[in-house]
């Protein structure tokens, strides 16, 4: 038992994702009152059996089995009822770890319209590829060895249970991409400023950092375009630049080799120590702190272990 709780916590340290059990999602709404807002988290529920309507952003969609629900962050999200008989693979993902895949591969219209349009229904193919995926990824966490005698066999399995995890992912994103929507929602005018938000900030996140920026580009006054995206996303717009500039920094210190000094440069910091000190205000510890704790040297995690 406490060689397993060990590989638990270990893992949770190390690994941008986590499998929850249905019962265990209804309680954490349940905990937090009867609707849950998560900025820091995203993810997906895979509806296996049973059936269950959930409320999204005052949107209301039933699921059955086949269908799967992403969640992006800064959604409010309330399960009205469920079926007895529920059953789902629901995974929950650091933004740390989707945003920057999502850069890659989506625009920000799509970003958009699948905020909009969360739920779909999977074609058996779409549902299998998931579901193998989603299997093997479990096969590969629970046999894990952790605080074994190679470090590097350990870094290499979890190095392949990361490529799993974009790996769905992907699959994810591709089943969106060529299937419809459960439901279509039409478009406001303030959506439409969200969405072009949303561009400019895909766009330019790594150059512009201030929310006067933004305001300028749609013609608005910073004071009442912040109003519409707090009214739009639950959230501010620099909460939102700074997500986004953060997540990125995140990844770069993470799986790249590039000094502390050429990402600072990449974000058009003015120096490196004001890169630093930006940094440490949201996250906590500097830059160099945080790859060194993110880079396979689990010591310190052992000690305290």
């Amino acid at each position: 038992m406490r060689k397993n709780q060990y590989f638990c916590t270990r893992m949770s340290k190390l690994l941008p994702f986590q499998f929850l059990s249905v019962e265990n999602a209804v309680s954490l709404i349940e905990s937090r009152g009867s609707v849950l807002n998560l900025m820091n988290e995203c993810g997906f529920f895979l509806c296996q059996r049973g059936s269950i309507d959930v409320s999204i952003d005052d949107k209301t969609f039933l699921m059955q089995e086949g269908s799967i629900y992403y969640y992006l962050p800064s959604t409010y999200v309330s399960i009205l009822k469920s079926s007895p008989d529920l059953e789902g693979i629901l995974v929950k993902c650091s933004v740390d770890f989707v945003m920057p895949l999502t850069q890659l591969i989506i625009n920000s219209g799509y970003y958009f319209s699948l905020r909009q349009n969360p739920c779909i229904q999977l074609s058996d193919r779409q549902r299998s590829a998931i579901e193998s995926l989603v299997g093997l990824l479990r096969t590969h966490w629970a046999n894990v060895t952790v605080g074994g005698p190679n470090p590097d066999v350990e870094l290499l399995h979890r190095e392949l249970i990361m490529s799993l995890g974009r790996s769905i992912f992907y699959e994810i994103m591709f089943a969106y991409s060529s299937s419809q929507p459960i439901t279509v929602q039409a478009h406001t005018s303030r959506d439409g400023v969200f969405q072009k938000f949303l561009t400019s900030l895909f766009r330019n996140f790594k150059r512009e950092r201030e929310v006067n920026f933004y305001a300028d580009e749609l013609s608005l006054t910073p004071r009442y375009f912040s109003s519409i995206i707090k009214d739009r996303s639950g959230h501010s717009a620099l909460q939102w630049i700074v997500q986004m500039v953060i997540s990125s920094a995140k990844q770069e210190l993470i799986s790249t080799d590039k000094s502390i000094k050429e990402i600072s440069q990449e974000f058009n910091f003015p120096t490196q120590s004001f890169f630093g000190k930006y940094f440490k205000q949201y996250v906590g510890v500097s830059p160099k702190t945080f790859r060194k704790q993110h880079l396979g040297k689990h010591q310190q995690d052992e000690a305290e272990d």
